[in-house]
Parts: C-alpha cells; structure tokens; sequence
C-alpha cells in the first residue's frame, strides 16, 4: 500500500498537482482504488504535457523517468512495466547519461526476457556503446549477442552491417554511402 501511496505523490507531483489533488489520491491510494490502468493514464498525461512543449524540458524528462521507474517497481507484473523501462531508458540517453540507460535496457533483458520487445534492447546497448560511449569493442560483442539469439530479425540483419561499418570513421561511411548511392543512380540511369 506504501508504494501505490508513494507512486501516486510520485506521478501528482511530477504532474505538478496541488495539496487538494494530492490529498484526493492518497484517499483513492488508502482505499485501494489506484491501479496500474490509472497511473498509466496520469502517466500518458504527463507524457502529453511533456511533449507538447517545443523546447526539451530537463526537469519534466527527469521527473517523467522517475515515474516510469516506480510504475515498474510498483507493478513489475503488468504488461506496461517493461516498456516504461525502455523508455526511461530513452530518457536516460538524452539526458546524456548512456550507461544508466545501458544498465536498464540490462534490466528489462533479465526482468522480461521473453518481453516482445527485448530485441530492441539488446540492439539498442550496442547502439549506445557505438555512438554514445564509443566503446567500439563493446559495441561489436553486443552487436554479436543480437546476431546469435535474434538471426532472422530485423534487427539480428542489421547487426551484421553495423559490425562491418564499425571500422569506419563517421567521415568514411559518408564517403562509402555517397559513393554507393553514386553507383546506384549511373545503374538506374543505364536501364
């Protein structure tokens, strides 16, 4: 009851709701009344109000991350938990911190390993290990974990190319890129 107490205050604060609105949700908390349906709907809210501002909001991505990490611990069993992981995820990453975004996608792939979805979070490691850390060793041997369980997804092909291009500078696949698109254009062009 003390989590579904501390996650409502969590989510009307994060909200920006007053005393009177906090004080209604703690009623609806000592009466059992908060489910996991109604905080994902405060929690869509704050995603809306978050996202229709123009400019990125620091304070508003901080307090959205830790909502989405108390609805996962409050309710580690419903289906939206390890989504809202990825997204905190997603949220860490911007704030540019890579290795807390690294450390959950980590824990959704141990919480939820047959999550749909966990694919991506193994792609997505590798992603932050080459582009955010530039770890390029680590980035190779997460590259290879999604080739070796995932080899027919999207993601496992995917995986292939961006070990072959790991070698390469950013300057060096634009080189590569642009040449290959030249070659693509004088062979249309030929037909």
């Amino acid at each position: 009851m003390k989590r579904l107490i501390y996650l409502s205050m969590l989510v009307l604060t994060a909200c920006g709701g007053g005393a009177k609105e906090g004080a209604d949700t703690t009623a609806a908390a000592d009466s059992a009344s908060v489910s996991p349906a109604f905080m994902a709907g405060r929690i869509h809210a704050m995603e809306d109000s978050i996202f229709e501002k123009p400019a990125f909001d620091r304070r508003g991505a901080v307090a959205l991350l830790d909502v989405y990490k108390a609805y996962a611990k409050a309710y580690p069993l419903d289906s939206l938990a390890p989504e809202y992981l990825v997204r905190a995820a997603g949220i860490q990453r911007n704030l540019k911190d890579p290795q807390a975004a690294v450390d959950i996608y980590d824990r959704v792939i141990r919480d939820y390993p047959n999550w749909p979805d966990v694919v991506a979070c193994y792609y997505q490691k590798a992603l932050i290990y080459q582009d955010d850390m530039k770890e390029l060793g680590k980035a190779k041997q997460a590259y290879e974990e999604v080739i070796q369980r995932f080899p027919d997804h999207t993601f496992g092909k995917e995986a292939k190319v961006m070990i072959d291009n790991l070698q390469y500078t950013d300057a060096e696949l634009i080189d590569r890129f642009r040449k290959q698109n030249e070659q693509t254009d004088a062979q249309a062009a030929g037909r």
